[in-house]
């Protein structure tokens, strides 16, 4: 039996958009994007949370995270390499906690073309290996973009309290 190229066309049609679709961020929503990149983290699947990165994505460093970071007087950088940021942290949360989650409670989202905020009530819950766990709800907001691959994250604020 012969295959001609007609024949064969839709076969490899389908074939590359299912590669696609498997290599790629979700397209459907920029929640979704959201959503997934905090499980990815939630599930110590770090490359996976980083591939929903546009390349570039900065933080926001709008207050200090950590009160050992904070120096009165002191100015930094309103921006950094969110890759960068979690490239750093995730290996050592996941170091020296048995548990660490990302949940977003509440979601909202407002898009225009290729553009996208999602405002995010986040929960984190940290068990570590030794002291106390702890529970932190504060605002997330992410700056979305679309790409030829689908949306996403362009840049990161939140409002948590230094500790």
């Amino acid at each position: 039996m012969s295959f001609t190229l007609k024949r064969l066309f839709p076969i490899l049609l389908a074939i590359a958009t299912l590669a696609a679709d498997a290599a790629g961020p979700p397209t459907n929503s920029p929640e979704e994007v959201v959503r997934a990149f905090n499980a990815a983290l939630s599930e110590r699947r770090l490359d996976a949370a980083l591939a929903l990165l546009a390349k570039g994505a900065v933080n926001f460093n709008l207050e200090s995270a950590h009160s050992f970071t904070s120096t009165p007087g002191a100015t930094t950088p309103l921006t950094s390499d969110l890759a960068a940021q979690w490239r750093t942290v995730a290996p050592v949360l996941y170091a020296t906690h048995r548990r660490y989650s990302r949940e977003v409670d509440a979601a909202a989202t407002q898009a225009d073309g290729s553009l996208a905020v999602v405002w995010t009530r986040l929960r984190t819950r940290a068990e570590p290996l030794r002291g106390e766990p702890t529970l932190l709800v504060f605002a997330e907001t992410y700056v979305m973009h679309r790409e030829a691959g689908g949306w996403r994250i362009a840049g990161i604020a939140n409002s948590r309290q230094t500790r």
